[in-house]
């Protein structure tokens, strides 16, 4: 190769390398000003199943990360998010929240937190491979943890105790 093709190829690779690891902070001080209300859109479906329409707009793998949620609701629940949105004022209470802002009996309000944040977007798509591996609760929660969390947050088995009946 050429010298000046190096300098292009290793530019491109420094700058990949700052990017992926930007994204992937386990800092808890890093910005989480595109978190909240005001930077979500929301949508309503008639059930979990059926997708909301500004998916549209996002990536085949946003799209199908999505349609996870269904198979991983109740483990959603008991899991932490990591991207930050757990941290701000009027914070999702878990990683379902970030998906599915609130159900009735009759519709699913969508959010597109989910859909603007890779954190999220991995962490379900761990849940699911691990309970497709046939992974307990506990042992989904234990990887989420120690794959995601930044140092001295609480562990999702803090703030969602699996209760066995």
């Amino acid at each position: 190769m050429k010298p000046k093709t190096y300098g292009i190829l290793f530019t491109g690779l420094m700058v990949g390398s700052l990017v992926l690891a930007a994204c992937g902070e386990k800092e808890a001080s890093h910005d989480h000003s595109m978190h909240g209300k005001d930077n979500e859109q929301y949508e309503a479906s008639a059930s979990i199943t059926e997708m909301p329409a500004f998916l549209a707009k996002y990536t085949d793998n946003t799209q199908a990360t999505y349609a996870l949620v269904s198979e991983v609701q109740e483990e959603l629940k008991m899991l932490n998010c990591y991207c930050g949105c757990m941290d701000y004022e009027a914070a999702h209470d878990s990683l379902y929240r970030c998906f599915i802002s609130s159900t009735t009996s009759t519709e699913v309000t969508w959010t597109d937190h989910g859909a603007q944040c890779g954190i999220c977007l991995e962490e379900v798509k761990d849940a699911a491979r691990l309970k497709a591996e046939g992974k307990s609760l506990e042992e989904i929660q234990k990887f989420i943890d120690d794959k995601y969390a930044p140092d001295g947050a609480p562990a999702s088995s803090e703030v969602h105790p699996v209760i066995i009946e």
